[in-house]
């Protein structure tokens, strides 16, 4: 993928890939990218995203063009409206901000002035409000859901860690979809002879204070994928409260067991991009949104950490690591 054209204003990053001049460009589809934020998982799926699509047969700069926008935290122009003066074919969200930002917009809009929206990476999309069910969108947005029960994630932790019988974890209660993921684990915790403590933090000055309350009363750490915990300061305070505590940290993406977790189980970024490849490439043919169903996640990624495991004094068997798609030593 040639990259042809890459601005910084302000605080946002843009990316205009292939972006030809004149007549040429206008006849070339427009799929923009709006992107929650930078970091490897974003990048994952966008890469699955371009590659699938190349592989149909739209290729950058040739037989369509991309437009792609990333959130920075005070933005000095509304990306929304960035994007649509530009007259995207199709709109890809990446990440639950991005879609936000999108919904809150589009609530303001006539309905000729809301392209089809592809969304992916967003655990609930349904408690979001952005489809009306996981048959059929019944709206603008249809997309790939991010969502896994946790007790995929519970089982997994109790294999190679069966003397947990308590797992802790930190949350926003003000976030309807962590709400919703903490309602699911106390009864998939139950299911698998858990006890769940969840201690609601509202924002990542509450963290502290929420990591105090656990102490003692766990036996390892579960982290979701909430922003008050997932963000790097925030994750790197949960790392270093499991350590000291010897805990257990079980996770939901493998950057993070590659950063200090010992165990994660989580979808594959990369083909949540490539199954989002394939409503783009329906919606440039002229399908409805509307119709369409959710895609959930095909394949899950399995990773350990060899290092945190030998800290925590855990042996994780053979059997399991070779059945792993990732295993790090440090």
């Amino acid at each position: 993928m040639q990259i042809g054209k890459s601005v910084w204003t302000g605080m946002w990053m843009v990316l205009v890939w292939g972006a030809g001049a004149g007549a040429a460009f206008a006849e070339r589809p427009l799929v923009a990218i709006l992107q929650s934020g930078e970091g490897s998982l974003y990048e994952q799926a966008v890469n699955g995203l371009t590659s699938e699509l190349a592989r149909r047969g739209y290729r950058a700069g040739v037989s369509i063009d991309y437009f792609t926008m990333v959130l920075p935290a005070r933005p000095r122009e509304d990306p929304v409206e960035a994007i649509l003066r530009r007259q995207p074919k199709v709109i890809v969200a990446v990440g639950t901000d991005a879609t936000r930002a999108l919904q809150q917009r589009y609530r303001q809009l006539p309905a000729e002035r809301q392209p089809p929206v592809v969304f992916l990476m967003v655990l609930d999309p349904v408690v979001e409000g952005l489809i009306e069910s996981a048959e059929r969108s019944g709206t603008r947005f249809a997309g790939v859901g991010l969502t896994i029960r946790p007790q995929r994630q519970f089982r997994l932790l109790m294999d190679v860690a069966s003397t947990v019988k308590r797992i802790g974890t930190v949350f926003n209660p003000e976030d309807a979809t962590s709400r919703r993921l903490i309602e699911q684990a106390h009864e998939d915790a139950q299911q698998v002879g858990l006890e769940l403590v969840a201690i609601e933090a509202r924002m990542p000055d509450d963290l502290a204070r929420a990591l105090t309350a656990l102490s003692d009363k766990i036996d390892a750490f579960w982290l979701i994928p909430d922003p008050v915990c997932a963000a790097p300061k925030a994750f790197e305070q949960i790392v270093a409260f499991c350590n000291q505590r010897k805990l257990p940290l079980l996770a939901f993406a493998d950057t993070y067991v590659k950063r200090g977790a010992l165990v994660g189980i989580g979808v594959d970024f990369t083909e949540q991009g490539v199954a989002a490849a394939e409503l783009v490439d329906q919606l440039l043919q002229g399908a409805d949104p509307a119709a369409m169903p959710l895609l959930t996640p095909r394949r899950l990624r399995t990773t350990y950490n060899l290092s945190s495991a030998r800290a925590l004094g855990i042996t994780i068997p053979d059997a399991l690591l070779n059945l792993a798609d990732g295993v790090f030593q440090q």
